[in-house]
């Protein structure tokens, strides 16, 4: 077991301690962190703090003052209201935007009543903001003769609660919050880790069958405890990635908050769903590496092996395909059979919780399935390596892989 240690310390510090894999544990976070910024940086320009004014000929506004408290209380729902200024006619309206104290004014002629009709007057767009709470503030003034909960109520405008067709998941108006977005995150981190670990695993195997080192390592450790050494190896790396991703991600979730942005007040995360994707996503990880690394060792140069590891990413958002499935019905038995096999099960259950509470027994049967499949793929994994020992230079077959013995096979 000793050794099997030894060869996952070494595989690991052979590739963590590299500026390749020092770039890449931070580019990822970086691009996450300037696309998000860019987004928010782009929807601000959308955005003006200035005051807007009006001009009102159709006595809409006579009603009911500018500060009025029903009026506070509909902007209060806008992170940074805006100031709404009356003006008795358009001349001293178009003074003030001239001189930048508006970005904009509205007026609301004479015949409103008939035709609806409302003038805005800019020299650049206003901001989405500043008409959004205009036209609140408008609303609240057309309904001031109703009593103040209905003038507010119908203000306010409608508010959808979703509930999935078992009643067990609810998603607000203002669509999925982070935390219940939270487990297909961790579906996605784990799928770009087996897409990102190929070049590694295939590396583990490839490159010293190529240079021969195998054949002197085989001399002091068994073929099992080394490629079970690499296996472990390459799976602490992406877990080190994982765990170097959820940090920054704590961080930069611990920032938007102060910031105020709204998305994030409101995490609601759901831990039981969260450490049932977790659960089975680590054995899944496993299962895939490991496969990915007797491919490695069935082949005769890195490249090949590459090129057939693509297969095992695609495998995995093969449910993406038919997510109808998992909307119609997710407790129906396609749904409940891609959750439970290999491969499919982790965007599977990951989508699921989108939309519902995945069973407790399904997702022990699940990983289950996942850990006693890893099994098999160190197994398969190791005797990959024997026999690739006994064909060197040759590619290694399905039929003689699980065949009872490849060396007798070549030979006839």
């Amino acid at each position: 077991m000793k050794h099997l240690w030894r060869v996952a310390l070494n595989e690991y510090q052979r590739n963590v301690f590299k500026r390749s894999f020092i770039l890449l544990m931070i580019s990822v976070p970086a691009f996450i962190t300037f696309s998000i910024g860019l987004g928010v940086f782009m929807e601000s320009l959308e955005d003006n703090s200035l005051p807007v004014g009006y001009v009102d000929h159709a006595g809409v506004f006579a009603a009911m003052e500018n500060e009025s408290g029903m009026h506070s209380t509909l902007l209060a729902k806008y992170d940074e209201p805006i100031e709404i200024i009356a003006y008795a006619d358009e001349e001293q309206a178009g003074a003030a935007l001239l001189d930048g104290k508006l970005q904009a004014y509205y007026v609301m002629p004479a015949d409103y009543a008939e035709t609806r009709r409302v003038v805005q007057v800019f020299i650049e767009k206003p901001g989405e903001n500043a008409e959004r709470q205009f036209y609140d503030f408008l609303q609240i003034n057309l309904l001031s003769s109703q009593p103040a909960e209905i003038a507010y109520r119908a203000a306010a405008g409608t508010y959808v609660t979703v509930h999935s067709m078992d009643g067990r998941r609810t998603i607000p108006s203002g669509g999925p919050t982070f935390g219940l977005l939270m487990p297909l995150f961790i579906t996605m981190a784990f799928l770009f880790l087996i897409l990102m670990s190929s070049g590694y695993t295939m590396s583990a195997i490839a490159e010293e069958k190529e240079n021969r080192t195998m054949e002197v390592l085989i001399t002091s450790i068994s073929a099992t405890d080394l490629i079970a050494g690499k296996i472990v190896g390459i799976v602490a790396i992406g877990l080190t990635l994982l765990l170097t991703w959820a940090l920054v991600g704590v961080i930069g979730i611990g920032a938007a908050r102060l910031l105020g942005v709204a998305w994030f007040q409101d995490l609601g995360i759901d831990w039981r769903t969260v450490l049932a994707t977790l659960a089975i996503a680590i054995p899944a990880y496993a299962l895939a590496i490991a496969l990915m690394t007797a491919i490695g060792a069935s082949v005769t140069t890195t490249q090949e092996g590459q090129s057939v590891s693509a297969i095992f990413f695609v495998l995995h958002l093969a449910p993406l395909y038919i997510s109808w499935v998992f909307i119609n019905d997710p407790h129906g038995p396609l749904a409940v059979g891609l959750s439970i096999l290999p491969f499919t099960s982790l965007m599977t259950i990951g989508m699921r919780n989108l939309f519902t509470i995945v069973p407790a027994w399904q997702i022990m049967l699940s990983m289950m399935v996942q850990i006693a499949c890893a099994l098999g793929a160190f197994w398969l994994a190791g005797r990959a390596l024997r026999l690739g020992m006994l064909r060197y230079g040759q590619r290694l077959s399905l039929r003689g892989l699980m065949g009872r013995s490849g060396y007798r096979e070549k030979m006839a």
